[in-house]
């Protein structure tokens, strides 16, 4: 018998304590992942994944000081049933002219927000008042983005979900709509560099790109690589490397991001030569000559054929948003792909920042990502009816998802998106309609790591792909799931085996320590490395903090 809602958070917290307890427990065999060891390496790679998050996770989040503008000297007065965008938008236009580290300040308190709230610096900081969750600064907004005008930045995109008449189709429900500006994109706090274009639409638009160097030759894990000339790099500088498919549907960087498996891959990945199919945000460390030294390891070699280089990007960076409870009109939510566009938080062209402490409830999207890297996203809640995303990492580089907590049901609950690359979900709980959604559209190299997954309806897919054909297959090579904890909330005979569907396309997938209360038996055909299948007790929890102490270490003792 399928238990009462009101009985579920209880069965939930019982659940998560004895795994928990069964997890710690030395007296069961704690084991050690063969797969981290040097040797094991050389044969089945293992990324890095310990620079993801602000300032390589090697720092805290900041305590951010600075002058302090406080909305409600500007007229956004909580609690008095107001609108408050004008005086929240009049703070923020004093904060954006304020020279040095700024925070913007919400007392305690409903705050009416009817506008974007678009950041465009770096060094500033949107804070709102928490008191051991008591008495939070709450932004209700009883608008969606639709109802809002279209920003410029969004023209593009509009453009080419019409010239491409996306459409979501449902026949079963009566569906054939227009794709939403805002299904993946778009928030009532929105950051990006003045000016700067978002994602790549529609070719006509394209640019040509600030090249600052060529590069000669490179290997996948170094930190070193030559340049042709090294006369524009400076040190310091964070800058992206890219990579180039000239050679077309029989590309050789195609077979080596895929690891040279045997898998469809859609046209998408030769259709335009002149913009990078892949790339990395790199900071510059040191150059000697025409060497060059970066603080990140390289995702992939660098070889002449792939025509790999070193351009600008424009981006803001030091921007954090604190202490914020989002909550939005109730609507049910209309249809996959048509969101009314109730969207909390949108990242854009911005890197070694952070959201921490906020909250969202009755929303399309939590937090959407694109073109970011190195944010931290920390101690996060999402409640109420369905989303399309929580917390979404799009074309992003070296993110870190930690402390993300999903009771509301989402179509794409914790999601590697068209483009991301060496991203990371960790110490995150998943309790409805639970999702592990790698999104096609070359992400790779991502990482699950240490996430507690509950499951209550047995028809339900678990692990999966999205994104439309041309984009397939669902993710290149070295993708990770590490120690990843089931707990299936509906009645089985004792010791029954269930079968979760992996995604058969799914080239060299890293699976570590995959439990739950009942055995599982995982369908990953394509070379994919297991390791620790029904082992409870993992010695190394989450590989990323892992990882981490272990570069920490590596560092110290230089």
């Amino acid at each position: 018998m399928k238990p009462s809602k009101a009985v579920i958070p209880f069965l939930l917290a019982i659940l998560s304590l004895l795994l928990t307890f069964a997890c710690t427990d030395k007296d069961a065999g704690e084991w050690t992942p063969k797969i981290l060891s040097d040797e094991l390496q050389k044969e089945h790679y293992l990324p890095d994944y310990s620079y993801a998050g602000y300032k390589w996770g090697e720092e805290a989040l900041p305590v951010f000081e600075g002058k302090i503008i406080n909305v409600t000297e500007y007229g956004a007065i909580p609690n008095d049933k107001k609108d408050d965008s004008d005086g929240i938008l009049a703070a923020l236009e004093v904060a954006h002219k304020t020279e040095g580290n700024v925070i913007v300040h919400f007392s305690e308190g409903k705050f009416i927000l009817k506008k974007i709230l678009f950041i465009e610096r770096s060094n500033i900081v949107l804070r709102g008042t928490r008191n051991n969750g008591k008495n939070a600064t709450k932004l209700y907004m009883p608008l969606s983005l639709n109802e809002l005008p279209v920003p410029e930045s969004l023209n593009e995109l509009k453009e080419y979900l019409l010239v491409n008449n996306k459409r979501q189709r449902e026949k079963e429900r009566g569906i054939d709509l227009p794709f939403s500006l805002y299904t993946w994109t778009g928030g009532f706090i929105w950051t990006n560099y003045p000016g700067a274009r978002g994602k790549q639409y529609m070719q006509k638009y394209n640019e040509p790109r600030k090249v600052l160097a060529n590069i000669l030759t490179g290997q996948r894990g170094n930190n070193t690589f030559e340049v042709v000339d090294a006369a524009k790099l400076n040190v310091g500088d964070l800058v992206r490397i890219n990579w180039f498919n000239k050679e077309g549907e029989n590309s050789s960087l195609i077979d080596y991001l895929y690891d040279y498996q045997d898998v469809r891959v859609g046209s998408r990945h030769w259709e335009n030569p002149e913009i990078p199919l892949t790339k990395q945000e790199v900071t510059i460390t040191s150059i000697d000559g025409n060497i060059v030294t970066i603080k990140e390891p390289l995702l992939n070699d660098l070889k002449p054929e792939w025509y790999p280089d070193i351009s600008e990007w424009k981006h803001i960076s030091n921007v954090g948003i604190e202490n914020i409870d989002f909550e939005f009109l109730f609507q049910e939510y209309k249809a996959h792909h048509v969101e009314y566009g109730f969207n909390g938080i949108y990242l854009t062209n911005t890197a070694h920042s952070w959201v921490k402490n906020v909250t969202f409830r009755n929303g399309d999207n939590g937090i959407l990502t694109d073109l970011c890297s190195n944010i931290t996203i920390e101690n996060v809640e999402t409640y109420g009816r369905k989303y399309h995303y929580a917390v979404h990492f799009g074309d992003c580089y070296n993110m870190l998802a930690r402390n993300i907590y999903i009771q509301a049901p989402v179509v794409h609950s914790l999601t590697f998106n068209t483009g991301s690359r060496l991203c990371v979900y960790t110490n995150c709980t998943v309790t409805t309609m639970p999702t592990l959604d790698q999104h096609s559209g070359l992400n790779y190299q991502n990482l699950f790591d240490n996430c507690l997954i509950y499951v209550d309806d047995p028809e339900h897919q678990i692990i999966t792909m999205g994104g439309a054909k041309y984009w397939w297959p669902s993710h290149a090579a070295f993708s990770t799931f590490w120690n990843i904890r089931f707990n299936f909330l509906y009645a089985n005979e004792p010791g029954d085996t269930i079968k979760i569907k992996g995604v058969a396309d799914s080239p060299s997938e890293r699976l570590v320590g995959i439990t739950g209360n009942y055995p599982i038996d995982i369908y990953y055909p394509i070379n994919t490395y297991f390791e620790g299948m029904n082992k409870p007790n993992i010695a190394v929890p989450s590989l990323y903090e892992y990882q981490l102490k272990s570069r920490s270490k590596r560092k110290k003792s230089k």
